[in-house]
């Protein structure tokens, strides 16, 4: 720092100095002067409102703030959504017992794997039932010995099925060892029963 910056500031401090030491006089109006200017700058809020007295028409109107943290949040949440569970669990249980319906049944996946055979002496022979669409997806049988028996091993589910040969492709025949079913067209089928 020069000689000359140093001076100025000495002589900037000692003013300033001669300021902060005089004497200040205010006039008799300052305070009120000084109060008008503040409520002049800034309004002053109004006193917060009264509240209702509890359990009064008013009050049931009067709008309330509730604050709570996010951990009581999803406790609340949470709480609300075993309650709907458990209800809705609870309504089930009733139209059960009332409808007697089967909520759930033990499933049994056994397949079992059926020999169908056919004798005579054919060009070709397929097997058509409820189990294939009866001939969407017609399953050939394949000539066993001699030619005269015809053999195909189809896996089928438990329960009621009904079958016939398709001979040569255009002749139904139904199974001459198995029990016989006719439908309203007098088309004659055959029935397995699968598993029991």
């Amino acid at each position: 720092m020069s000689e000359i910056e140093r001076e100025g500031d000495e002589e900037f401090a000692e003013r300033m100095g001669r300021v902060l030491r005089a004497s200040e006089t205010f006039g008799d109006t300052f305070e009120e002067d000084l109060v008008r200017a503040i409520r002049a700058d800034r309004q002053i809020d109004q006193p917060p409102p009264r509240r209702p007295t509890p359990l009064t028409p008013v009050w049931w109107r009067t709008p309330a703030i509730v604050r709570i943290s996010p951990a009581v949040g999803l406790a609340l949440a949470a709480s609300l959504v075993v309650a709907a569970s458990l209800g809705t669990l609870g309504v089930a249980l009733k139209s059960y017992q009332r409808t007697g319906m089967v909520v759930a049944e033990r499933v049994h996946d056994t397949v079992h794997v059926v020999r169908f055979v056919f004798v005579g002496k054919v060009n070709s022979v397929s097997l058509v039932g409820d189990f294939n669409g009866w001939g969407a997806m017609a399953m050939p049988l394949v000539a066993s010995g001699s030619g005269e028996t015809w053999v195909v091993n189809v896996p089928l589910p438990r329960g009621r099925h009904e079958y016939a040969f398709v001979v040569d492709g255009k002749r139904w025949v139904a199974d001459p060892f198995g029990m016989s079913n006719t439908d309203d067209f007098n088309t004659e089928s055959s029935i397995i029963a699968v598993g029991s």
